[in-house]
């Protein structure tokens, strides 16, 4: 008998199966078993063992009627180069159903020309629902962090600062592009860190609106919700676009001010679409790839048909 021969029994006799085996049967196997261990391979013989102790426990296990427990975990995963990756499941469909119904309502194309897929506007409508929950959520909902409200800390270097924010990383993001870093400081609650060569933190700022609050609800006033034509998101779900990037001098004035839902926002900084105002009130020029004559497209607010209408007689 060799040694391989000595752990097939071992590990046989050690199954479930075995387990459930009267001290007198096990016994018995465990003879029969090294009786082959002239006769048989070890693969023969843990297949052969395998049947004995199948045919000796007649009863098998017993019948468990309770049901399988439920499942419901969240994976959230840090990739090296920034983002990361959300798995999970959930076994309770109460909980799914909350969650589907949630990305479902705010994942639908918000114009004819959204060519996002399926998955790209799913995953944007789950980080904007936690955006809004950041940005809206009350303490008794989202408890405070460290004594305030979770904000977004960047760190940057003093090199990147003084060369107008070209690059930063988030706290739990990872490293962000410099069009992602631009969006946020158009009008997010940013608290910089700024480190030296070395990675030593020089200087931690307060947290401060780049939009102030009276500002806001003007731009909200004049473009109730996302400006951008087809869209309609109500201002709760918007932030505040400079038109003339700030890095480039932009005043943070109503005439440099657009209200622009997260997805536009996005599409703003990272496309070629363009945003003006023109007779006081935001519109947008699309690509050419749109449009090839890139007529400029506002959208109709009701409230605002009146002063922009000429009167009938």
């Amino acid at each position: 008998m060799g040694l391989r021969h000595v752990e097939v029994i071992a590990r046989v006799l050690a199954s479930k199966a075995a387990g459930r085996l009267s001290p007198e049967v096990w016994a018995g196997a465990e003879a029969q078993l090294a009786g082959k261990a002239d006769v048989y391979t070890p693969t023969e013989l843990q297949q052969w063992g395998t049947a004995l102790v199948e045919l000796l426990d007649q009863d098998g296990e017993q019948p468990d009627d309770r049901p399988p427990a439920r499942v419901n975990e969240l994976f959230l995963t840090r990739l090296p180069d920034g983002g990361g990756k959300v798995k999970g499941r959930f076994d309770d469909a109460g909980m799914f159903e909350a969650i589907a119904a949630v990305i479902d309502a705010h994942a639908r194309p918000l114009t004819a020309e959204d060519d996002r897929s399926t998955a790209e506007r799913q995953a944007e409508a789950l980080a904007d629902v936690c955006g809004y929950v950041l940005d809206h959520a009350p303490s008794s909902v989202l408890p405070d962090a460290g004594g305030h409200r979770p904000h977004v800390n960047v760190l940057i270097r003093l090199e990147d600062l003084q060369n107008r924010a070209r690059a930063g990383c988030l706290d739990f993001g990872g490293p962000v592009a410099p069009e992602a870093l631009r969006m946020l400081c158009c009008d997010a609650a940013v608290v910089p860190v700024v480190l030296n060569g070395q990675g030593q933190p020089l200087d931690v700022g307060r947290a401060t609106r780049s939009i102030p609050d009276g500002l806001r609800r003007a731009v909200a006033a004049r473009d109730g919700g996302c400006a951008h034509p087809g869209c309609g998101r109500p201002p709760s779900w918007c932030e505040v676009h400079h038109l003339t990037p700030w890095e480039h001098g932009g005043e943070t004035a109503i005439s440099n001010l657009a209200m622009v839902c997260r997805v536009h926002h996005r599409q703003v900084h990272s496309t070629d679409w363009i945003v003006r105002i023109r007779d006081g009130l935001p519109e947008f020029i699309p690509p050419r790839w749109i449009d090839t004559e890139q007529r400029p497209r506002r959208r109709a607010l009701p409230h605002l048909m009146a002063r922009h209408t000429e009167p009938t007689r």
